[in-house]
This record gives structure tokens, C-alpha cells and sequence, in this order.
């Protein structure tokens, strides 16, 4: 097809990290204080996570009516899910929970704004977050259960009740697979969260260009191609909002049972 080649490396080239204010350039490896696209967009998600916070605080501060009402419900909903999944400790980890949960929902609805990007969308940006949760959740088993106690825990208690022929034969092996299992989790956490919000991006441009060609075709084929373009980037719209939502509650719900694991590791 005539043009489309061109157009979806016009697209690409959009969602690469770039300098935010100058599309054609290109970020250097050795030059990490330039302001990217994604990283202004991820400022902006900041700055809006902080400020309905604050409003949120001294809404629920009062009596809670409009956004307050909405706040008080959304901690309501981060409480009970840390709760269900660590435990009655897990309300004290809400907060913590409840920040991941809405900077990232904030920044994939960034994300839903035409010409807008993502703070998800860069693998920079949810490898930190991963690695942060990732660093979090280890230091408080070790923290809980001790370090002999937490590395335990990697072994199931299956196979440490077994004889001493289970123990030293099974249990080293069973001890490796548990601990780059475990050292993998960030990077799932990480590329589940960027390939969803990277990919949406690039599928609904894919649609767009659809509908552009389209339109420059004569005849049944142009109505078809965007009719079928517009078909699809409504349905595919539809479909990003629901995996902006998703894919943060995936993040949180995760890392608290990543948090409830560590804190009963004793008792696996």
C-alpha cells in the first residue's frame, strides 16, 4: 500500500524516546539530563497525581463530597486489595500501594490523548518502578523473618520436611529455580506494563493511517479502508481505555502479593 510504510515510521519514530520539544532528534546515549518526550509527559502525571491528592486529603479532611467521595472510595477499593492479600498488615502499606496504583492509571490515561505519550510507554520508566517494587518487598521479609528466615522461604516447606536425601539433593535445586524466578518478577512487572501501553499506542496509530489512505482512495476501496479504519479505531479506543485501568490495577495487585509473600514467608 502506497505511503503506509512511510507513515508507520513516522509513527514509530513518534513513540521512540526523543527530546520533547524537537521530534527529529535523537537522544544520546551519554546525554542523560535532556528532557524526553516521555519523560515531560511523565512530569505532567506527576504534578496532576500530587495536586488531586492534596485535593483529595482536604476534601476527605471535612465532609467528603465530589472528589472526595471518589478519593475516599479508591482507598477504600487500594485498602481491601492490600488487605486481602497481606493481611491486616497490608493496611499500613496502602498508601504506598495506592500511590503505584494511581500515578500509573494517571499516566496511561495521559497516554489516551491524542498526541499525548505515556509515562508507561518507555520500559526506563516501569523498570524503575519494578525494581523499585522489587527492592521494597525484599527488604521487608528480610526486615520480618530475618535473612536465614526469608532465604528459607525459598525452598517450600515441602521438601524441607522431606528425609536428608530430599533436603540435599532436591533442595539446592528447588532453591536456584525459586531465586531467578524471584529476580525475574521485576522484569515481567516492568515489560507487562510498558508492551501494553507501548503496543495500544502503535495498533490505534496502524488504524489512523488506515483511515488517511483511505480517504485519498477513489471507489468502494476508500469507503471500505476507512470505514474498516475508523471501525477498528473506535473499537481498539475502547479497548485502550480498559487496559489503561487494567494494566494498573495488574501493577498494584501484583506487588502486594509480591509484599504479602514476603511478609508471611515463614509460612510457606
Amino acid at each position: 500500500m502506497e505511503g503506509f510504510a512511510e507513515k508507520l515510521a513516522s509513527k514509530l519514530h513518534h513513540y521512540s524516546v526523543l527530546p520533547w520539544n524537537d521530534d527529529h532528534g535523537v537522544v544520546g546515549t551519554l546525554d542523560p539530563f535532556v528532557l524526553t518526550n516521555y519523560t515531560f509527559f511523565l512530569l505532567i502525571a506527576s504534578v496532576i497525581t500530587l495536586v488531586l491528592f492534596l485535593m483529595a486529603a482536604k476534601r476527605i479532611a471535612l465532609v467528603p463530597k465530589g472528589i472526595g467521595n471518589i478519593a475516599e472510595a479508591g482507598y477504600e477499593f487500594i485498602r481491601n486489595l492490600c488487605v486481602d492479600n497481606m493481611g491486616k498488615e497490608g493496611a499500613k502499606l496502602a498508601p504506598f500501594i495506592g500511590t503505584l496504583f494511581f500515578f500509573i492509571l494517571i499516566n496511561n490515561v495521559i497516554g489516551l490523548i491524542p498526541g499525548a505519550l505515556p509515562g508507561t510507554g518507555s520500559i526506563g520508566v516501569t523498570a524503575t518502578w519494578a525494581v523499585m517494587v522489587f527492592i521494597v518487598y525484599n527488604a521487608i521479609g528480610f526486615k520480618k523473618n530475618g535473612v536465614i528466615g526469608y532465604l528459607k522461604s525459598f525452598i517450600p516447606s515441602g521438601v524441607r520436611e522431606m528425609g536428608p536425601l530430599g533436603r540435599f539433593t532436591l533442595g539446592p535445586f528447588i532453591f536456584i529455580l525459586e531465586v531467578v524466578g524471584h529476580f525475574l518478577r521485576p522484569l515481567t512487572l516492568a515489560v507487562r506494563l510498558y508492551a501494553n501501553m507501548f503496543a495500544g499506542g502503535i495498533i490505534l496509530g496502524i488504524f489512523g493511517i488506515f483511515m488517511i489512505l483511505g480517504a485519498k482512495q477513489l471507489g468502494a476501496l476508500g469507503i471500505t479502508m476507512t470505514g474498516f479504519g475508523f471501525l477498528m479505531l473506535v473499537i481498539m479506543y475502547g479497548f485502550k481505555v480498559f487496559v489503561a485501568f487494567i494494566q494498573a490495577y495488574v501493577f498494584a495487585i501484583l506487588t502486594s502479593v509480591y509484599i504479602g509473600g514476603a511478609l508471611h514467608a515463614s509460612e510457606h
